[in-house]
């Protein structure tokens, strides 16, 4: 059964997210916790001939005790850092996460943040307790939103992803006669004078950097576009955006 979540923006436009049930989001721990231990079981192979008599001692360890001290960092960070920081640096995902189709986003709706990824991830022991994720799954069966006590504290949820990996399903009116998209005065001027550059021949537009975030911009605001290819970039979003707003390009 989907479980929806709708959020709606200052803009007056309703996002529509499907949020991930237990089962999605068990299998997606189950992948990373086998690739952290993949990863432990590296870490532990690669120190092996560096220690000395097999002691794993740091008094004993003679010589090798930057290489021990290395590696029982690299333990600790793929332990207790494996989730914070993929979660940060893949933008909400994990490897598992990924491989399901699964993301964390606030709960209203904008990207996680780093702080949101922090609490959640230093109460993922809580969720854990007193086994197999005890709390965590009891807190979900609780809550509409299936928030474990983790998301919960960050104001996070998880949601499914579709096909073109957008963040959320559909863009809906909210009123009759509305356009599908909303957007500002400022902002049709400035698309407008994208437009313009791109149809001028004698001072062409010309930087990949500015499209970049210009799709950034817009993308965060709107999300996917009717009608969008599955496969497309920065300049194709913005093409579409300018033909679904009224603005010529040639």
């Amino acid at each position: 059964m989907r479980n929806v979540y709708h959020v709606k923006t200052p803009e007056n436009v309703t996002l529509e997210y499907e949020l991930a049930g237990i089962g999605s989001r068990g299998v997606a721990v189950i992948i990373d916790t086998l690739i952290q231990n993949f990863l432990l079981l590296m870490i532990a192979l690669m120190i092996l001939p560096a220690l000395d008599n097999g002691s794993f001692f740091l008094i004993r360890s003679g010589e090798n005790t930057l290489y021990i001290v290395i590696a029982i960092l690299l333990m600790f960070i793929v332990q207790f850092g494996y989730f914070l920081l993929f979660e940060f640096f893949m933008k909400g995902a994990t490897p598992g996460k990924r491989i399901v189709g699964l993301k964390v986003i606030m709960a209203n709706g904008e990207p996680v943040t780093f702080t949101a990824v922090v609490i959640r991830n230093l109460l993922r022991i809580g969720d854990m307790l007193p086994g197999i994720y005890g709390v965590g799954i009891l807190s979900v069966f609780l809550n509409k939103r299936y928030m474990r006590v983790g998301d919960l504290a960050a104001n996070t949820v998880v949601i499914k992803e579709n096909k073109r990996n957008i963040g959320f399903l559909s863009i809906r009116r909210n009123e009759p006669g509305q356009s599908s998209v909303s957007i500002s005065h400022r902002e049709e001027a400035l698309l407008m004078e994208y437009a313009e550059r791109i149809r001028d021949m004698k001072n062409p537009l010309d930087s990949a950097i500015l499209e970049y975030r210009l799709y950034r911009y817009f993308y965060g605001k709107l999300g996917v576009l009717p009608n969008l290819p599955e496969k497309y970039n920065a300049k194709i979003y913005l093409r579409y955006l300018l033909d679904l707003i009224g603005i010529p390009q040639t």
